[in-house]
């Protein structure tokens, strides 16, 4: 099996056209066609339907597309080590990391932890995407990112391995404070009656605060949604509402008297810090070098409890 065709079969799924792939590598449209075909043959399989000028990914191929994403990546980092003179000690350690993570994460933990690894293993090359969680998971699916740095439930999901960083809580803040008197929480049915600024629908711990209140036949209409959370806590910071984030998110707004968090007569809620990949996937001396700095960095849990 050549590299070449491989990477010619990378280059059509990306851009959805043989055309525009032979324009892209510098091919005539029939030696596109011949090295995709010649790689159907080898694996005994058919990788694209062709319905008129338009094509998409068998079943087959979107199965081989998580391995040739590996084959690619794997023939980069062998050519990168064999041209390097300096072995494989942890400083000279080199290659590619593709993370994946949500706002909440990637604003709060990964420019320490990145800063700190990157003093560790300074010739190792990082690019970060954040995107939605549907997106991401896709992506680490498909093989085109290494590591997703996630927030939610201890869940099971198809095709992923997983390792838990930290429980983390999910608290109600605000900029102003409370009237509680002789009561040591406030109720939630108060709460609900305030102003929200809040993170889209689906953001896992949007999910759990819509729970929290359909047990008890409450809603909250926000007056903003907001899928970043850094934003959302400059909002609180001008008075503008109440939210519910994870408390890592205001940790320093909480130190500093700007926010404080709000004591609710509701369960707390508890999510989990996480890092997912490909189950399939062989970890890497890069993407293990990560795995174990994050380890490391989570624990001791970083100044808290805060309140």
């Amino acid at each position: 099996m050549e590299f070449r065709n491989i990477n010619t079969f990378l280059c059509v799924v990306k851009t959805q056209s043989f055309t525009k792939a032979a324009e892209k590598l510098g091919y005539s449209q029939s030696n596109v066609s011949f090295q995709i075909q010649q790689l159907e043959q080898e694996l005994g399989i058919r990788l694209f339907e062709r319905m008129g000028r338009s094509i998409c990914l068998t079943e087959p191929g979107r199965e081989f597309l998580f391995y040739a994403n590996e084959l690619s990546r794997l023939s980069e980092q062998a050519l990168s080590a064999a041209r390097s003179p300096e072995g494989r000690s942890s400083a000279a350690l080199r290659g590619l990391l593709r993370i994946g993570s949500i706002d909440s994460i990637a604003a709060a933990f990964l420019p320490d932890l990145l800063a700190g690894f990157h003093r560790a293993y300074p010739k190792i090359q990082i690019t970060v995407y954040t995107e939605s969680r549907d997106t991401l998971t896709d992506r680490v699916k498909k093989n085109e990112i290494d590591l997703f740095f996630d927030l939610n439930q201890r869940t099971a999901a198809p095709d992923l391995a997983c390792r838990i960083l930290r429980e983390e809580e999910i608290v109600f803040l605000s900029a102003k404070t409370f009237p509680i008197g002789n009561r040591k929480k406030i109720p939630l049915r108060e709460l609900a009656e305030e102003d929200f600024v809040l993170t889209e629908r689906g953001e896992s711990y949007r999910s759990e605060l819509d729970r929290l209140l359909a047990e008890r036949s409450l809603t909250i209409t926000p007056i903003i949604e907001f899928g970043n959370p850094e934003t959302i806590i400059r909002l609180l910071k001008r008075g503008l509402g109440l939210s519910f984030l994870p408390l890592f998110c205001a940790r320093d707004e909480i130190r500093a008297g700007r926010l404080s968090v709000l004591p609710v007569d509701a369960p707390k809620v508890h999510m989990y810090s996480q890092v997912l990949y490909h189950k399939n996937k062989w970890i890497t001396p890069q993407m293990e070098a990560l795995l174990s700095f994050t380890a490391d960095y989570f624990i001791p849990p970083h100044e808290f409890p805060l309140w």
